[in-house]
């Protein structure tokens, strides 16, 4: 079973340089293969519709309808895109890229912190989120910030970048308001007095479909605000949380998920959050995607964040 494979949880390992992660080259080729795949439907798609076009022609010898068919081909695929479009610019704005700074003493003999802006800050690894109200609370997995929330020697920091409702962006510090090792979700809250924020749609899990289409935003090696595509490919799946204990009724996806996605949301067609993309299974030592990736159910994360928020970490998961 070793050889197939293994379950990760997936917060970005960074390089020196930020964005260059230790997966950046089977990143690349990831993606060169995911275009090529998108290409290929495409021109599969169109062949199809071409060759219904001219059965319909030979059949009902009409020229004129058989140019209305291959418009009205042409036409529901600008539609669909310009729908997938809308989806993106209307979610994405919600969406978060959280780093975890490992700050550097300003000397041995000093408990002063330099700034997560200055230099010494080093990039431990990135991950994604979501604004969930407009009081700055933002949801991510808990192993993107689980050194953050582990920390004892108080040199570690969370930052958030983000965007208000108004598309400017700016950075905040992240502090945690609580955390569920349980079921993998941690809750944070950035400063946004001046700023108004643009929350996510909250959906259900209840009554997904297998086959359905959904749409993963985050940002995978750093790569701030990416969208990919996919369907629901299972439901009912059960996934091992931080603390070795079952996650159960997962969300399983083709939508391409890797470093750097954990913590976002998986989106139904309408834009509504469904789910929080997790985990991806994928050959051991690669850390590339295999196309069969996780999330937590919203209905789970529906059941979990508002008592995160009141009350804050429970007490038996506290260090």
């Amino acid at each position: 079973m070793a050889a197939l494979g293994v379950l990760q949880c997936i917060p970005s390992p960074v390089a020196t340089n930020r964005i260059f992660s230790t997966y950046s080259c089977s990143y690349s080729h990831s993606n060169s293969k995911d275009t090529q795949l998108l290409y290929t439907k495409r021109k599969a798609l169109i062949f199809t519709s071409l060759i219904s076009s001219c059965l319909n022609f030979y059949q009902n010898p009409s020229l004129s309808s058989f140019y209305s068919a291959i418009a009205l081909q042409v036409d529901e695929m600008q539609r669909e895109e310009e729908r997938v479009v809308q989806l993106f610019q209307e979610t994405s704005p919600s969406v978060v890229f959280i780093e975890d700074l490992e700050l550097a003493k300003v000397s041995n003999s000093s408990n002063q912190i330099a700034l997560s802006d200055g230099g010494n800050a080093k990039v431990e690894g990135t991950g994604s989120g979501f604004i969930w109200d407009k009081f700055g609370h933002i949801v991510t997995n808990y192993h993107v910030v689980s050194k953050s929330a582990t920390d004892r020697s108080g040199l570690h920091r969370c930052k958030i970048s983000l965007v208000d409702a108004r598309g400017n962006s700016f950075s905040r510090e992240g502090n945690i308001v609580g955390y569920d090792p349980d079921y993998d979700l941690a809750v944070l809250k950035v400063n946004v007095e001046g700023e108004e924020l643009k929350s996510v749609t909250l959906g259900t899990s209840e009554g997904l479909r297998v086959g359905q289409s959904c749409f993963a935003i985050g940002n995978p090696y750093g790569y701030a605000n990416t969208l990919t595509t996919g369907v629901i490919s299972g439901l009912g799946r059960e996934i091992p949380s931080p603390n070795g204990r079952a996650i159960r009724g997962a969300i399983q996806t083709d939508a391409a998920i890797n470093a750097g996605n954990s913590g976002g949301p998986l989106l139904d067609s309408s834009g509504h959050v469904i789910g929080v993309n997790t985990a991806t299974f994928s050959r051991k030592g690669t850390g590339v995607s295999s196309g069969v990736n996780f999330a937590i159910p919203v209905d789970t994360v529906l059941s979990t964040v508002p008592y995160l928020i009141v009350f804050g970490t429970p007490y038996a998961d506290r260090y």
